[in-house]
């Protein structure tokens, strides 16, 4: 079974990362350049989209409606496995963002159709580059949206106190194979770009104080996702170490 309509919470971490930009002061919102280089308006809507291009936000609303309906039926045509409201909303985000023909032909769809579903975070987190000026690059904010969207899918992983939930070993030891600099995970997947826990934690109440005007359950489900994200950052740069990455 897979849900058929994104949740509230899917739908505000969408508007979170997407940001209603370039907001007039007469009250409309007008069409810009993403930085890889396509034309934009409202939350992150593309198509038809050209320079001069102006909209209510209320227009800019209904587009976005119409982009995650889009981008949700790319998930329910492409997946062939049951999804909880949680993955499907992390997928949606995920398709609308990257495009469903990309998303038909990743590795990721691949995995998860095969029913792989510990192995979806970890997919999502390499899809944090665009081309800007003709280069692939990694960008900050595509890393931090990733990385919100892994953590989402994660929140139905069962807990240790749970049935089926991994028992935690105590004190565990992690062999060290290369610098922290070095690692692409720790450098790429953490929620604020930013190679330590502490500075995670500084962004992720920054974040909080970005989220006053929606409800305290939308809070929580924000802070659970930086804390989620920050324990799949650690998993990754484990796994680095595990597998004597260079």
């Amino acid at each position: 079974m897979i849900p058929n309509v994104v949740s509230e919470n899917g739908l505000n971490l969408v508007k979170k990362f997407e940001g209603l930009h370039k907001v007039t002061e007469d009250g409309d919102v007008r069409a810009y350049r993403c930085p890889a280089g396509k034309w934009t308006i409202g939350y992150g809507h593309t198509r038809g989209v050209k320079s001069g291009l102006r909209a209510s936000v209320d227009e800019c609303e209904k587009m976005l409606m119409e982009d995650l309906h889009e981008a949700g039926n790319a998930v329910r045509s492409a997946v062939s496995v049951p999804l909880s409201q949680h993955q499907y909303d992390a997928l949606v985000s995920f398709v609308f963002n990257l495009g469903a023909g990309n998303f038909r032909s990743s590795t990721l769809l691949k995995k998860l159709n095969k029913g792989l579903y510990e192995e979806i975070p970890a997919q999502i987190l390499r899809w944090n580059k665009a081309r800007v000026d003709g280069k692939l690059t990694e960008l900050r904010g595509l890393t931090r949206r990733r990385t919100a969207e892994a953590a989402l899918w994660a929140m139905d992983a069962p807990l240790a106190g749970q049935e089926g939930g991994d028992l935690m070993p105590q004190k565990p030891v992690q062999e060290a194979v290369k610098p922290l600099a070095k690692s692409k995970t720790l450098a790429g997947a953490g929620a604020a770009g930013i190679g330590t826990v502490g500075s995670l934690l500084g962004d992720a109440a920054t974040n909080l104080e970005s989220l006053v005007m929606y409800s305290e359950s939308i809070k929580m489900v924000f802070l659970a996702l930086t804390v989620v994200g920050i324990a799949l950052v650690t998993y990754s740069r484990i796994k680095d170490h595990n597998e004597g990455e260079r």
